[in-house]
C-alpha cells in the first residue's frame, strides 16, 4: 500500500536510486504517476507492502518500506528494480549510474568513478549521497555524509 512519505516509520528499509541527470518538471510528474500505483500494488509473496518514495535534488529517488508489516522479498526487490529500468528506458534516464553525487546546497555534481582520484571537485569535507542508507530514520537525521567518512576516504592523503 502506498503511504505518504512522512507517514513512514523511521525503522523502514531504504533504497536510493540516483539518476545520471536532473529531472524536468514533466519527468517528475511521470515518475510520480508511475511510482504511486506501482508502490500501491507492491507485494512480497502476495502480501502487500507499506511503501513510499521521495524525490530529492530533482535527481534522487528514495524508496522506503515498512518491513514490520511485511518484509520485502527477493522477488519484490527485483520488481522495484524493473520499475527503475522501465522508467529509465521511457524517460532516457540511467538510474543505475554509480557516479558519486557531491552536494553543494541544493545542487548535485556527479563525478564518474573514473574521475575521483586527484579530483579537485572532491574534498574530504564535502557532502556526498550514500547509495546505501541504514534506515529511514538515518536518512531523516542527516543521510548525507562527509566524503572522508565514506569509502571515498582512500582518495584523500
Amino acid at each position: 500500500m502506498y503511504l505518504p512519505f512522512e507517514q513512514m516509520p523511521d525503522h523502514s528499509r531504504v533504497w536510493v536510486y540516483q539518476a545520471n541527470r536532473s529531472f524536468s518538471a514533466a519527468e517528475i510528474q511521470a515518475i510520480q504517476d508511475y511510482l504511486v500505483p506501482s508502490l500501491s500494488q507492491w507485494a512480497a509473496h502476495g502480501a502487500g507492502l507499506n511503501a513510499s518514495f521521495e524525490i530529492r535534488f530533482q535527481q534522487v529517488i528514495v524508496i522506503a518500506v515498512d518491513e514490520t508489516i511485511n518484509a520485502a522479498s527477493g522477488c519484490s526487490i527485483d520488481a522495484s528494480t524493473r520499475w527503475f529500468k522501465e522508467m529509465g528506458a521511457s524517460l532516457g534516464i540511467d538510474f543505475f549510474d554509480r557516479s558519486t553525487a557531491v552536494v553543494e546546497g541544493n545542487e548535485l555534481t556527479l563525478l564518474p568513478m573514473t574521475a575521483l582520484k586527484n579530483n579537485p571537485a572532491l574534498t574530504p569535507s564535502q557532502q556526498v549521497i550514500p547509495l546505501q542508507t541504514e534506515s529511514l530514520g538515518t536518512y531523516r537525521s542527516g543521510w548525507l555524509q562527509r566524503a572522508d567518512t565514506t569509502w571515498l576516504q582512500r582518495y584523500f592523503a
